[in-house]
């Protein structure tokens, strides 16, 4: 945990954010294999500069020798470091990936990936969140003045709700609280809401669903005849579409939906076993999601369904017989 941690905070102390392994290193400590593989690219080209192995903040100038020999040389003056070894190894320069990372965070908090860059420096989108698609963005900063910067032309150019990730929060101030406040965004930092697993996946602190929960549209809740109506639906298809001894499952659901028998009273008026309720009721649970007990408060809303049903039936009866009274003879009979 904290390795992940002095993984977010180098990344807002290493300008691009990139560096050779050592430099790495230095701020993650041994998780940097596990960094290096799911957050980190190499660079094409090699360093040309090396940092100071004793902190005196110069970097040395990498030299290459006819016979193959790499040194960084101490360009200090005085001259202070011996010359110092290295291999090509030494020289990779790894840099952020800004997809993997963005793919990583997606699959974390559970948005559309959606990647872009944007046209500020170290800030890119990653994705979308929800049916609206509120653009989730990802910023990476080194300077508190660089970074209010970015919120100022966020706010300025989206003119509406957007989601901030930034590595942490150190950069946050009132001006950029107020400024995310007027349009309704919100700010984020990965240090307080992602951890890493043991297997290198970034794993959410809270979920997606109720951290940006102010940022998905309200659902209206389903009026209850809708609801009975689609129960009901599924209980007479549930009976019609499996074969089983009486009780059937909808004579059940009449009963103790319908009617708020007790499963001991159900079974004495089927004349079975109180076994073979609680079996029926268990699959009205399984086909409707709901508990029987819970599909109790819309038996009056049943009892209105069978209604309509049965007049449905006895007008369509009685269309065909009119249609039957009124039938001519057949062709060729008088």
């Amino acid at each position: 945990m904290a390795e992940v941690m002095k993984f977010w905070r180098a990344l807002e102390e290493l300008l691009g954010p990139s560096g050779v392994a050592c430099r790495w290193e230095g701020r993650v400590g041994d998780e940097f294999a596990a960094v290096k593989a799911a957050f980190l690219q190499a660079r094409p080209r090699p360093a040309v500069s090396y940092p100071c192995p004793h902190g005196c903040g110069c970097a040395h100038a990498v030299v290459r020798h006819e016979d193959g020999r790499m040194v960084a040389v101490c360009r200090c003056d005085p001259w202070n470091c011996d010359d110092l070894r290295l291999s090509e190894a030494d020289l990779v320069v790894y840099e952020l990936s800004w997809a993997k990372l963005g793919r990583a965070l997606a699959g974390a908090f559970g948005w559309a990936v959606k990647g872009g860059a944007l046209p500020l420096p170290g800030t890119v989108q990653i994705g979308a969140y929800g049916s609206a698609a509120v653009p989730v963005i990802l910023t990476i900063q080194t300077e508190p003045s660089d970074f209010r910067g970015v919120v100022a032309e966020l706010a300025a150019r989206l003119r509406g709700p957007f989601i901030l990730f930034a590595p942490t929060s150190r950069f946050v101030d009132g001006t950029c609280q107020e400024l995310l406040a007027n349009c309704r965004a919100g700010f984020f930092d990965l240090e307080s809401h992602v951890s890493l697993t043991a297997q290198g996946n970034l794993q959410a602190r809270k979920p997606g669903v109720e951290l940006f929960a102010r940022f998905l549209p309200e659902e209206k809740e389903p009026l209850p005849e809708d609801v009975a109506r689609k129960a009901f639906k599924l209980i007479e298809q549930l009976d019609s579409d499996q074969v089983i001894k009486p009780p059937s499952v909808l004579a059940v659901f009449r009963l103790y939906c319908v009617k708020e028998m007790t499963a001991d009273q159900v079974a004495q008026k089927c004349r079975c076993s109180k076994g073979t309720i609680i079996n029926r009721l268990k699959l009205i649970r399984e086909k409707t999601g709901t508990e029987p007990d819970e599909l109790r408060r819309f038996s009056s809303h049943f009892d209105q369904i069978e209604d309509d049903i049965r007049e449905s039936r006895a007008s369509h009866i009685h269309r065909k017989r009119l249609i039957g009274d009124n039938k001519g003879p057949e062709d060729g009979e008088y």
